[in-house]
């Protein structure tokens, strides 16, 4: 089965799909009190205390900073993830023009 290479503009809607939906999920957790505790409890748990000590995260800055990385990561992972599907439904949906 080929493939077709995709456009530099479905390249380029797809980079844009996947930066605003970071973008939001991260907004969600400023505006959520379900995901930010849920953010807190995941903060406090063994594994993260082990995180922060094999990162060297001493004080509650560092410690905030690896915080906003990690939730920034699956922000990014979550945002790819739904742009793939999405693309792949669509792209079901819609024969292509090759």
């Amino acid at each position: 089965m080929s493939t077709a290479t995709p456009s530099i503009a479905r390249t380029v809607c797809k980079t844009v799909a996947v930066l605003v939906l970071t973008g939001l999920f991260m907004l969600s957790l400023r505006f959520s009190a379900t995901m930010a505790s849920l953010v807190d409890r995941v903060a406090g748990t063994d594994l993260w205390l082990s995180l922060y000590r094999l990162s060297g995260a001493n004080d509650a800055t560092e410690q905030e900073r690896l915080i906003i990385m990690a939730v920034a990561l699956v922000c990014c992972l979550l945002a790819v993830c739904v742009v793939e599907v999405a693309d792949r439904l669509l792209s079901r949906v819609r024969p292509s023009h090759s």
